[in-house]
């Protein structure tokens, strides 16, 4: 028996919605990226065989990446608009956010920080 949870709330209750579809969006745009991604190859990696299908995979991986987009992109910057205007009506929070943003900016791969050797020795 697969157990269905209730989709989490937004920071706001008007958000709601546009986030429910986002999540559903990129939920079952996941579990296919994960399928494509997740078996071993079949071929040797240095093999003719397995250089000819880790490249077949990789434009694969590439075409389901750009389908995130093309699928859920609306979806996400409807629910990213609606949570701008709702943070904006929260006292203390846009300015709580910009300190936030100044001690620990997300920079890297997709604005998430990268870890360095420093923030591991920390």
């Amino acid at each position: 028996m697969v157990r269905s949870w209730p989709p989490s709330s937004s920071l706001s209750p008007q958000c709601n919605a546009p986030k429910h579809h986002y999540d559903t969006c990129f939920n079952h745009w996941l579990k296919s990226y994960l399928l494509l991604v997740a078996p071993p190859l079949s071929n040797p990696a240095d093999t003719a065989a397995g250089l000819k299908e880790r490249e077949r995979r990789n434009q694969a991986i590439d075409d389901k990446k750009r389908e995130l987009e093309t699928k859920c992109g609306a979806q996400y910057r409807e629910y990213q608009s609606c949570l701008k205007t709702a943070i904006q009506g929260i006292e203390g929070l846009p300015e709580l956010l910009d300190t936030a943003r100044k001690e620990e900016p997300l920079d890297g791969w997709g604005g998430i920080k990268v870890v360095t050797e420093d923030d591991l020795r920390r």
